[in-house]
């Protein structure tokens, strides 16, 4: 079925705005056409004619991986995304085999697992969602039109107010405009009250360079080097489509990447393991060194706002940004668009229209539910490292303790590293590491005191062992 074809079911009358073109935005839109007649897709920038990423919004040029259960949610809104992504260079990778992963004290075990993840540049995933959203007949994207205001008859949101000075109404506005959005302003402007704010500040850096993948290159696709507190630099190399290396630095609470090309690589190699520097050392760059900062995580409560419109939805980095260490971005963005689609089909229809009463309400107080079990993956370890963090909670100290287990059975234990990936790609919740299977495991090896002297063996491993063994 083509997207077009699938947006078939959007013949219920009604328009919804979608602010911001980005991947949360254009799933958004995917979502909305199932249920709305026409769907308007509103962004400042110029959007590039091909897989180039975006000068609007300049993060976009640094390593970004897609989860698992966010390929999957794109797959259900636009069917084919994936394979179209292979057609144009992007590659599927085994999560256990095709990663070379050094965490806490040592390299996890490579092994088939079954998780598997596509693998490209930000820019082409984002053009190739785009071409599908565009494939799309209720679907049209406004390019370089800015939004300023929230149009408003007191108890509702009613449409948008364009930097042109016109106003376009609809039934729905859905913002996706990303961590600078200006809705808890406007909405404070029209009345409806201060939007509870969750915030902890990690002041993470970091710093990106393209490179030529070497031709003799070892077999990995993604290497990842994070270390154990409270050594808080880590970095990646992605390979990416036309034999091209994304490799991005980084550093929080207090750790700062510098931007200047002997600054970068000497910060590489001081990271934990010398694999990330030996890997660039005599590779090639292709581009300049790009920069960007992320001062905290943050959670926007709407479920909270007690004057919150009907009319009005918010996803994404809008409402929940999170470190972006995690690669939880696009995939949390993907699962506001799916509620979003599940919420609008309760919804009731009069007179071939969908009403929007209560959707607000019931879309909130169910993405604040999802919200949460990110904001705990996303902030334990940042709590380990910040013991006097405001906020931090009484249970923070053991949970850290025993997710250091859990990582330290992912160097040699294949059914708690294929459970460890799963939920790292949102395909499992947290309490899976907490089944009585990965438990008895932990208790067992700590009672052993298998871990008393470990971290120094596995620092002197040089990669990890290649196995093909898989456990559930």
């Amino acid at each position: 079925m083509t997207a077009t074809e699938q947006s078939g079911s959007g013949t219920h009358g009604g328009h919804a705005i979608v602010v911001g073109a980005g991947t949360t935005g254009l799933a958004a839109a995917a979502a909305a056409a199932r249920h709305f007649n026409r769907v308007t897709v509103i962004d400042r920038d110029e959007l590039p004619s091909g897989p180039q990423w975006r000068k609007g919004v300049p993060q976009s040029c640094h390593l970004h991986v897609l989860l698992r259960r966010g390929e999957e949610i794109f797959n259900e809104l636009l069917p084919g995304l994936s394979d179209a992504l292979i057609a144009h260079g992007a590659q599927r990778l085994d999560m256990g085999r095709d990663t070379n992963y050094f965490h806490s004290s040592g390299w996890k075990l490579r092994f088939d697992s079954g998780v598997t993840m596509m693998s490209q540049s930000k820019g082409l995933l984002e053009w190739t969602i785009r071409q599908h959203v565009l494939g799309i007949d209720a679907v049209t994207i406004r390019d370089r039109t800015s939004l300023t205001g929230l149009c408003s008859d007191g108890t509702r949101i009613t449409g948008v107010k364009l930097g042109d000075g016109t106003e376009l109404a609809a039934d729905l506005v859905i913002d996706a405009s990303g961590r600078g959005s200006r809705t808890p302003a406007r909405l404070a402007g029209l009345g409806f009250g201060t939007v509870p704010t969750s915030e902890l500040a990690i002041e993470l850096s970091y710093s990106t360079r393209i490179y030529r993948r070497p031709a003799d290159a070892d077999d990995w696709q993604l290497l990842i080097v994070h270390p154990m507190h409270p050594d808080t630099r880590l970095g990646a190399i992605q390979a990416v489509e036309g034999d091209r290396w994304v490799v991005t630095l980084a550093g929080w609470n207090g750790a700062q990447v510098p931007a200047d090309e002997k600054g970068f690589v000497e910060f590489a190699r001081t990271l934990v393991s010398p694999a990330l520097y030996e890997a660039i050392a005599n590779a090639e760059p292709i581009d300049e060194i790009r920069r960007w900062r992320f001062p905290a995580n943050r959670r926007r409560h709407y479920e909270k706002l007690d004057a919150m419109p009907d009319g009005l939805v918010v996803i994404g980095d809008a409402v929940n940004s999170f470190s972006p260490i995690y690669g939880q971005g696009m995939t949390q963005g993907a699962t506001g668009a799916r509620i979003l689609d599940e919420c609008l089909a309760l919804q009731p229809r009069e007179s071939g229209s969908v009403s929007v009463d209560g959707l607000s309400r019931r879309f909130h107080a169910r993405y604040a539910e999802f919200a949460a079990r990110c904001w705990s993956m996303a902030t334990t370890d940042d709590f380990a490292a910040m013991p006097g963090a405001p906020g931090r909670p009484w249970w923070s100290s053991l949970a850290s303790w025993y997710l250091l287990q859990v990582q330290r059975l992912t160097f040699r234990d294949p059914l708690v590293a294929l459970r460890f990936l799963e939920v790292m790609h949102m395909l499992k919740p947290l309490s899976w590491l907490m089944t009585p299977a990965v438990v008895v495991r932990v208790l067992f090896r700590v009672l052993r005191g298998g871990w008393r002297d470990t971290a120094a063996d596995e620092r002197a491993a040089s990669r990890p062992v290649a196995l093909a063994s898989r456990g559930r």
